[in-house]
């Protein structure tokens, strides 16, 4: 049977994260708080990366993968970070803005979603990621904006229950310098 037919049309297959050289270790403690299990494969041409399972289903289905930035990315990252730290009325301030959008509006700025099984275990992550935040990760994991609503007013309104921003520069979907957000949800248990 096609790949199409067994799982009924379009799916999304993985989101692929870069981190910086050398933090792998970083990457694989982030993911682990979040609650997903990471296993390090290293496999011709691909090369060595980390495979992060959102729950337990096969390789290539509802996974997100992580590796190490290639040297053009570091370069870009790098000579970036530089002009963002020089330049105090440019791309340093539409920096700093964007930075601000992330944490007063984090809902209109890019984001990865990944919905929690019930409030107890997005709490559980909250405690890990605040843990994390606080200890190696100081300055590069931010617990960010939070939303909460009453049981009515989430099943009224068909939203989530409990909602989270968390920002990091450990890992990235594009540019590390800039790093990434997740959306953490939980709905009606």
């Amino acid at each position: 049977m096609p790949a199409e037919q067994a799982t009924g049309g379009r799916r999304l297959n993985h989101v692929e994260f870069a981190y910086r050289p050398g933090e792998g270790d970083l990457a694989q403690a982030l993911f682990e708080a979040l609650g997903c299990s990471c296993e390090v494969i290293d496999t011709p041409p691909y090369g060595k990366y980390i495979v992060v399972s959102l729950d337990g289903s096969p390789h290539g289905e509802n996974d997100m993968f992580a590796s190490e930035a290639e040297p053009e990315q570091i370069a870009l990252e790098d000579a970036l970070l530089r002009e963002i730290a020089a330049d105090a009325s440019g791309i340093g301030k539409a920096a700093d803005r964007f930075r601000l959008l992330q944490r007063e509006k984090a809902f209109r700025a890019t984001h990865v979603g990944i919905r929690i099984p019930s409030v107890a275990a997005l709490d559980a992550v909250i405690d890990r990621l605040g843990a994390l935040s606080a200890g190696r990760f100081a300055g590069r994991l931010e617990l960010g904006y939070r939303m909460e609503r009453s049981l009515d007013d989430a099943r009224a309104s068909d939203t989530p229950l409990k909602q989270i921003w968390v920002w990091t520069d450990v890992i990235s979907t594009g540019l590390l310098a800039v790093g990434q957000q997740f959306e953490l949800q939980a709905y009606d248990e």
